[in-house]
């Protein structure tokens, strides 16, 4: 540590005093008559706003990043508020006991009225200044969440646009509608029974896409029939060739964002070889931290597709707005593992 930052440190402690001294003895002026004013009522405001104001101030400070950690503003308001005002409450209200006893030990040989006298109008003068410290703290700290919010929920409402986008420009693209009719046509002089099969799929598959572009998550249960819907379509196509494993445990209630685990079995079938010589198994399993795993064999088609680059760039974005917890892309022993998070309803 260089000696310029203790420097700085010392001065920053500085000025706080000063800054408690000045607003302590500034409220005395509305609350200690005039002919009462001498250098020891100055003298005491100033003990007592700095000895009591500069640990409430910085303990209030402690309580109030711990709450909006525990309990945000915009999530939990009545609860925040609730909690807030007491927590604050029996804080300041500790410092003080503790100032005033420390003062009545400090003046031995002074009656408790005496000493209650003195401090009286220099508590009145701290609960004032915590009250109003602990109106505009607040006050500022919301507003600066709200502000955030709005922020952070245009730039959901931007990357959902673009994913949906994405995801219905991928879905409708002649080469997708090329395949699956020529799959269909197939179907039905084959099989007429799995040929109606299929078109109830592909009416699900679009029906979701729709239904979904207003939503920002829904439950894992249902982006997995989507997903089975949109693997039933591809195995009509690759056949035995493209394998599907699931091994999904999960609590009922865990949420996703839409569309996301479908694009992600589609980025590892359009960027890999599937041939009878070299299938492509594509296994969804889920771990302890609720995470759903797709993981693929790496097997790259020397002529590469269009990347699907941005789709899953506006995914990792949305994913970092609703958890903690980021979207992981990664290879390992030949293998291509996506890790997303699911969220808690």
């Amino acid at each position: 540590m260089t000696l310029k930052n203790p420097y700085k440190l010392i001065v920053r402690i500085f000025l706080d005093l000063l800054m408690l001294s000045a607003i302590g003895n500034a409220l005395s002026i509305f609350i200690i008559p005039g002919d009462l004013w001498s250098l020891k009522v100055v003298v005491t405001n100033c003990l007592f706003s700095i000895g009591i104001g500069y640990p409430a101030w910085k303990g209030m400070s402690y309580v109030v990043v711990v709450l909006e950690r525990k309990l945000p503003w915009l999530k939990y308001p009545i609860k925040r508020l609730v909690v807030q005002v007491l927590s604050l409450t029996l804080f300041t209200g500790l410092i003080i006991l503790l100032g005033f006893t420390v003062w009545i030990k400090l003046s031995e040989g002074l009656s408790l009225q005496s000493i209650f006298e003195m401090v009286l109008p220099s508590l009145k003068v701290v609960y004032i200044f915590v009250f109003l410290t602990l109106l505009l703290g607040n006050a500022v700290l919301f507003f600066k969440n709200w502000r955030e919010a709005t922020i952070q929920q245009e730039e959901l409402k931007r990357a959902h646009l673009a994913l949906q986008y994405q995801t219905l420009k991928d879905q409708v693209r002649p080469h997708f509608l090329f395949n699956s009719l020529s799959s269909l046509v197939t179907l039905i002089n084959t099989d007429p029974e799995k040929a109606t099969r299929f078109v109830h799929r592909l009416s699900d598959v679009y029906r979701y896409v729709l239904e979904q572009r207003e939503n920002e998550l829904v439950t894992v249960k249902e982006e997995l029939k989507f997903l089975e819907d949109y693997v039933y379509l591809q195995q009509i196509r690759f056949g035995a060739n493209l394998q599907i494993h699931y091994n999904l445990n999960l609590e009922p209630n865990r949420m996703i964002i839409p569309l996301s685990l479908q694009m992600l079995v589609e980025n590892a079938i359009k960027h890999n070889e599937i041939s009878t010589h070299k299938p492509l198994s594509i296994e969804i399993l889920t771990t302890g931290q609720n995470h759903i795993i797709i993981k693929n064999n790496l097997q790259k088609k020397e002529v590469p597709e269009q990347s699907l680059g941005m789709g899953i760039e506006n995914l990792r974005k949305r994913i970092e707005i609703f958890s903690k917890e980021p979207l992981q892309i990664f290879e390992e022993s030949g293998a291509f593992i996506v890790r997303i998070p699911t969220i808690q309803a």
